[in-house]
């Protein structure tokens, strides 16, 4: 559904863009008209995020290049952010962890990009058990004792939160230099009112699609605290539209939306 709401906006290089295009949206369709109509706001939300995951993860690479050299996309799904990376980084590995469909993914990549997935693998393992992600990590060359950049991307909407926070907390632990861009919906009680009903309306039509209960929703304050992580940067939808457009169209503060991002940093 994100894929085909977003279109070529889903991806940042020509490779990402090329990768997308070979992607079958169709299952997606009758969800992705839906959420179009019912939500007009939400194909917004998805192509800021993705602008503004990439924005912060150049910057990051920038000021500390070693980060951007081991980059960890959790929950990557059929994401076109670890290819992006891998092509705009040429000395860049990727590890992309999800649990369903990243055998299919890597095959397609390797049959599109053989260079560049000889840099990316693929990890099939639930983000809930972090025993097994970082088994999976290891098992495909990822160090530990290496900077790593990691993208969890929508990850915290289907993660308990105490699960979440403790796979941000071994994420940002093994390395000092350590960066985490992470996607998340803010906790209904920080929310004004009329967005609290928009919010509780998607996530339930969402959750009820994809057989959840219901999308999780974090509390900042609680989860910096529970994760142990710091948070270097925010941003909202209203100043993300502000960043790349210069001026806002759709978002006017950060209360017309629940959907927050950050960077965090190791305490």
């Amino acid at each position: 559904m994100v894929m085909r709401l977003t279109g070529e906006e889903a991806a940042h290089t020509d490779a990402g863009r090329s990768y997308v295009g070979m992607l079958d949206t169709s299952a997606g369709r009758e969800m992705a008209e839906h959420v179009a109509a019912q939500w007009p706001h939400a194909r917004v939300h998805f192509v800021l995020r993705k602008w503004q995951l990439w924005t912060w993860m150049n910057a990051a690479s920038v000021n500390a290049p070693a980060v951007g050299r081991q980059v960890v996309v959790l929950g990557a799904g059929w994401s076109a952010t670890g290819i992006d990376w891998a092509h705009h980084c040429a000395d860049a590995h990727v590890w992309e962890v999800d649990l369903h469909h990243q055998a299919d993914k890597e095959a397609l990549v390797r049959g599109l990009f053989p260079l560049v997935a000889g840099r990316m693998r693929m990890i099939e393992a639930d983000l809930s058990s972090l025993g097994m992600v970082l088994s999976g990590l290891r098992a495909g060359g990822w160090r530990a004792d290496r900077p790593t950049l990691w993208v969890a991307e929508g990850v915290a909407y289907y993660l308990a939160p105490d699960r979440f926070a403790a796979l941000l907390r071994a994420a940002l632990t093994f390395h000092p230099a350590n960066r985490a861009v992470v996607e998340f919906g803010l906790a209904h009680h920080l929310l004004r009112e009329d967005v609290r009903t928009r919010t509780a309306a998607y996530h339930g039509y969402l959750a009820a699609q994809i057989g959840l209960a219901a999308l999780q929703t974090v509390d900042p304050s609680d989860f910096c605290l529970r994760s142990g992580a710091i948070p270097l940067s925010w941003a909202d939808p209203s100043s993300m539209e502000l960043a790349r457009n210069g001026r806002t169209l759709t978002f006017k503060s950060p209360e017309d939306s629940g959907m927050r991002m950050a960077v965090l940093g190791p305490a």
